[in-house]
């Protein structure tokens, strides 16, 4: 019964679109308007069908005549005119005495018009305007207004009549075929016009700025030149090959020699690529990005923090202990920061970050502590940090009037018996790594990198040609039109996947990725868009994590510069996705799962039931609780003015341990091949502010025979490299005033 249904509406089908175009040719000629030089009796039809050119302003041809006449008879002899195809029609009419006017397409000075087409019921209708003048002379085109009477219905040919006496009617449509009637005559009596809406325009073209053509201009109808095409015709051609070819006879896609592969277009592909391009302009680099544009995942600014992490606002890596606080990660994640700034700031001086302020602006950084117990570590961290010479400029305040100064919108309102601290460093720095990574990509496509968007690495094997000792065969599909499969043999492969990161390793079936699980957490921001509010607050203001929340969850009210615009974001929320991309599959957890990191991931579980007891929370609060949280920071935060929008994913690692079969690790880890062949990172925060540190160790150990040699080079990039600023304190200031300059955040 489907296959009759299916043949019968084929069928109809077939006559709908096959039948009108055997009775008739559809042909469309441009429009041109005429003008009759006098009123009278039309020429003689000698004059008009003998030659074209006699009368250019009525290019029709010659019409065949319902009735038995052979010349072109008066109106009141002729009942119908049927045109053969359809053209545009062309005539020209004037107001004769009487209360109106019609147009039919012969010279007649009064009548009705009827139209019909295979599509559409016939349909009669006549246009009726006052006229005073009894006898007019002549009729004449210029710039009078005109009034153009439109309908949607089918079949029915739009007009234009004047609105003066002396003005010109024009038919200005076509239509497949139709056919013109006279209307008897009988004084009186006209037949009803349709319910026509006038338009007012000035002339036929929408060209231009003019107030006639704007109805034209903003709606297009369909005998616009835009909306006509030429009927389509099939063309039967004889098959190459049969519809089951492609299964049987599969081509080996062809293979292109690569010095080294990137895998993802976020930060870390673009800085390693770009470090390897500038110590071997002569290598052949790779990039491969399976979206539209690079940064558009982790990198992305709206997927971030976007803080230039140097440890001075952020209390995770300043934890309490004993009666101090420990600083020893917070100087390595400064130490590392700083790598970032003299890179960058020598792109800059070479003229390849050629805006650096896209991407890089000063911005305070303020840690907030509320409460007894958090005002007390506020202060023990002031005092172990301020002596360091990487944290030179920290200021500590209990004053709540200077923190009124500091940040006015986060002291407005607030409780006067609350107690409040706050620290500030005035050399902060906000980051748009999404646009910092599609800065460094166009500076790697300048020296020659090359860069392959809407690609998707489907495989990753060792290559067991032997051409290469360690080479890897990297297998791509993308949607070209050949057979969407290519593959390059490339000697080191780097995976800066983010997210994705974790089943790349997988797949290349390296003996150091066993263990490895990775557990995705999504995030969300609270976001402020009005100008008001991103003026009066200019400060990065980081808190302290609540309780059981993992440390990449701090709370920090955020002024943030993404594209240009500036607002203020605060959160993160945490929440759940199965994805390890945004943009990536509900089952990407599940099958990462293998046999050798169960039991590692369920250990790791196991000791973080808090962490699991703390997302089911945050899954389900509510609105006003994620506003109550907001207020903590911004006591009169309206909640009109903040908007929730999703951030990117995270996938924190867990991996197994000698002594404790399995941890959680929430900062991020290099996993290389013994041979130094491939390597990815994986892990969340700080990535981005530590990818010059982290793209270094990786060439460091992936590129050991290599390495010495680029020693100078890496010098002149990154003077402080192989040293620690710690020991230096005149270095670290005179490194800190010269990427300033560069980077133009004095």
């Amino acid at each position: 019964k489907i296959s009759a249904v299916l043949c019968f509406c084929c069928l109809l089908q077939w006559l709908a679109f096959a039948l009108p175009t055997m009775q008739y040719t559809q042909q469309t000629y441009p429009l041109q308007e005429t003008t009759w030089s006098s009123y009278g009796t039309p020429p003689s039809v000698p004059s008009i069908y003998p030659s074209q050119t006699a009368m250019p302003y009525l290019p029709m041809p010659m019409p065949t005549l319902t009735s038995s006449v052979s010349a072109i008879p008066s109106v009141s002899t002729v009942r119908s005119i049927t045109t053969q195809s359809p053209r545009y029609i062309q005539t020209s009419t004037t107001p004769i005495p009487g209360n109106s006017f019609v147009m039919p397409v012969s010279y007649a000075t009064q009548g009705s018009m009827k139209v019909s087409s295979p599509t559409a019921s016939p349909m009669r209708y006549a246009v009726s305007q006052q006229v005073s003048t009894p006898t007019v002379p002549s009729v004449t085109r210029g710039p009078q207004n005109f009034r153009s009477l439109r309908t949607s219905e089918p079949g029915q040919i739009p007009l234009k009549y004047p609105l003066e006496p002396q003005s010109e009617v024009v038919l200005e449509d076509s239509v497949p075929q139709y056919t013109l009637r006279e209307a008897p005559a009988s004084p009186g009596r006209s037949f009803p016009p349709q319910p026509l809406k006038p338009k007012v325009i000035d002339g036929p073209s929408e060209g231009g700025s003019h107030e006639a053509g704007r109805l034209r201009r903003l709606s297009t109808g369909g005998e616009d030149v835009v909306n006509r095409r030429e009927s389509f015709r099939s063309k039967s051609a004889k098959a190459e090959s049969s519809c089951f070819s492609g299964f049987f006879r599969r081509e080996k896609p062809p293979v292109e020699e690569v010095d080294v592969v990137l895998i993802g277009g976020g930060i870390m592909s673009a800085t390693v690529g770009l470090l390897l391009k500038q110590l071997e302009p002569s290598w052949k680099i790779v990039m491969f990005e399976r979206l539209g544009a690079v940064a558009e995942e982790s990198s992305n600014g709206w997927n971030n923090a976007g803080t230039g992490h140097s440890a001075l606002c952020e209390p995770n890596y300043t934890p309490a202990k004993g009666d101090g606080v420990d600083i020893s990660k917070a100087v390595t994640v400064n130490e590392n920061f700083q790598l970032s700034r003299q890179y960058w700031a020598y792109l800059a001086e070479q003229g390849l970050l050629s805006n650096p302020e896209s991407f890089i602006n000063v911005t305070p950084h303020l840690t907030f502590a509320h409460g007894d117990d958090q005002v007390a570590w506020a202060k023990k961290r002031f005092e172990a940090l301020s002596k360091h010479p990487l944290f030179q400029g920290m200021e500590f305040t209990e004053d709540k009037e200077k923190m009124a100064a500091w940040a006015p919108i986060m002291m407005e309102g607030r409780d006067a018996t609350e107690k409040v601290a706050m620290t500030r460093v005035p050399y902060g720095t906000d980051v748009d790594f999404g646009e910092l990574t599609r800065e460094q990509v166009k500076a790697f496509m300048h020296l020659g990198g090359d860069v392959r968007l809407f690609t998707t690495v489907s495989g990753l094997e060792k290559d067991e040609s032997g051409l290469y000792d360690g080479s890897w065969m990297v297998t791509t599909k993308s949607s070209d039109l050949g057979s969407g499969k290519r593959q390059y043999r490339s000697r080191f492969v780097f995976v800066g996947a983010g997210g994705w990161a974790l089943p790349m390793l997988q797949k290349s079936g390296i003996p150091e990725i066993k263990g490895f699980m990775g557990f995705p957490i999504s995030g969300e921001f609270l976001v402020c868009q009005n100008p008001k509010v991103a003026e009066r607050h200019r400060n990065k203001v980081y808190g302290k994590a609540a309780i059981g929340a993992p440390p990449m969850s701090v709370p920090h009210l955020d002024s943030r510069t993404i594209g240009g615009k500036q607002m203020v974001l605060f959160g993160p929320f945490a929440g759940f996705s199965p994805r390890y991309l945004k943009s990536g599959s509900l089952l990407d957890l599940f099958k990462s799962i293998r046999p050798h990191n169960l039991i590692p991931a369920a250990a790791a579980g196991l000791k973080n039931l808090d962490l699991t007891v703390y997302l089911a929370k945050q899954l389900l609060a509510s609105k006003e609780e994620k506003l109550a949280e907001l207020r903590q920071f911004m006591p009169e935060a309206k909640a009109e003015d903040w908007t929730l929008i999703t951030a990117g994913q995270r996938v924190q690692i867990m991996k197994k341990d000698p002594k404790q079969i399995g941890i959680l690790q929430f900062g991020t880890e290099v996993v290389a091949s013994a041979d130094g062949s491939i390597a990815g990172l994986l892990g969340a925060s700080p990535g981005a502010s530590t990818a010059v540190q982290v793209s270094l160790d990786v060439i460091a150990k992936c590129f050991p025979d290599a390495f010495g040699r680029w020693g100078a080079k890496l010098q002149e990039m990154i003077p402080s490299y192989g040293t620690c600023l710690s020991d230096d304190p005149a270095l670290a200031a005179h490194i800190h005033q010269r990427t300033a300059a560069a980077l133009n955040i004095l």
